[in-house]
């Protein structure tokens, strides 16, 4: 049976200790300790930050005595197959369900039925669907997972507020500022609900006439906002959540230091859920390619002190990760990499590959 290392937060309940845990020389968990959430609880506790698991692959084992299973019983592959059947991730999924379904009316009543708009109750349901999460590394594997995406406002709206509520962590905000942050991502798109139906949803190409009615969304959400009574910054950053720091963006083209500091984390993560969600019309750009998009081209758009913790953060997310690159062949992160961050160090069949020198060699998928 091999052996492998991973990353803690992709530890799941079932899987088997390799080698005995320790930290700063004491005994945490023994080989061959089966996982359990007890046992995930203390390694958390421990601030242990990998473990090595036995391969789940058992060559050795007697199948004669067994029933041939039939490909729906089969074990799952890859660790994603795993994580989606994870109690962990169904728990998450069935929130985020329910709570996208919830947002939607909430949305709806505040920008057509003059309702308020409380905070603390927008702030509360987004905890509730993060609250089965080990650590901002587990609930960023579990969101690029989920496949709830039959609309492109509301479930939209709600992981950009997840993924800002996971940057706002990485960047050690405070409490109350991490709250305005994760409520800004939920209302950043109000407008779009005073916007007709039939454009936001429109599956092709927008003519110049309807986008440049679909660009009046920011002007609309912000109206609508600041006639609520909210904390400005949330209203700034669905006014300007698509301005960038170079001045390309719009309504006003406005550069660097004229975007409020939220505003510029709503828009770096707006653009990468968009660009890395499962849409019912457009499967997800790979994350290490929309990295990779960032560093040609972002550090003169967004803000670097914002986007560069981003792009770490989202790179450790899958060390230990296998992927599929652009020839074919399989391998396993190993290693990340600073100064091109969309480009770390590979095992492929047991060569180490540094990406960063081979320019030829590309992450088309993560397995």
């Amino acid at each position: 049976m091999n052996i492998t290392p991973m990353m803690l937060h992709k530890v799941l309940p079932g899987m088997v200790i390799a080698e005995d845990v320790y930290k700063d020389s004491q005994l945490v968990v023994r080989k061959g300790t089966i996982v359990n959430d007890d046992v995930l609880k203390l390694l958390h506790r421990s601030s242990v930050v990998s473990v090595s698991i036995h391969d789940q692959t058992d060559t050795t084992k007697d199948t004669t005595k067994e029933a041939p299973k039939s490909s729906s019983d089969a074990p799952s592959s890859t660790y994603y197959d795993r994580l989606r059947n994870s109690e962990s991730f169904i728990k998450f999924e069935e929130n985020f369900k329910q709570t996208t379904d919830e947002f939607s009316y909430k949305l709806n009543d505040i920008a057509t039925r003059n309702e308020a708009v409380d905070v603390d109750e927008l702030f509360q349901s987004a905890n509730e669907v993060m609250a089965g999460t080990t650590n901002t590394y587990h609930m960023m594997d579990i969101l690029s997972n989920i496949r709830y995406f039959d609309d492109c406002t509301y479930a939209h709206s709600l992981n950009v507020a997840l993924l800002a509520n996971i940057l706002g962590r990485w960047l050690h905000l405070d409490e109350d500022t991490l709250k305005i942050l994760t409520v800004a991502g939920m209302l950043h798109d109000i407008g779009k609900v005073l916007i007709p139906s039939e454009l936001i949803k429109k599956p092709g190409r927008l003519t110049d006439e309807e986008f440049a009615i679909i660009k009046q969304h920011p002007v609309k959400g912000y109206k609508l906002l600041k006639s609520k009574n909210i904390d400005e910054n949330v209203a700034q950053a669905a006014l300007l959540h698509h301005e960038k720091c170079d001045g390309s963006g719009y309504p006003y083209g406005l550069k660097g230091d004229r975007i409020p500091n939220l505003a510029k984390l709503i828009t770096i993560i707006d653009i990468y859920e968009a660009m890395t969600a499962n849409r019912s019309y457009h499967k997800g750009i790979c994350p290490f390619e929309v990295i990779r998009l960032y560093e040609d081209e972002g550090y003169a758009k967004y803000d670097p002190r914002y986007l560069i913790p981003f792009l770490h953060g989202i790179s450790d997310t899958y060390l230990h990760t296998t992927i599929l690159l652009n020839d074919g062949r399989q391998g396993e992160v190993v290693l990340t990499n600073q100064s091109a961050i969309s480009r770390p160090g590979i095992l492929v069949n047991g060569e180490y590959i540094d990406l960063s020198r081979h320019p030829e060699l590309n992450i088309v998928t993560i397995l």
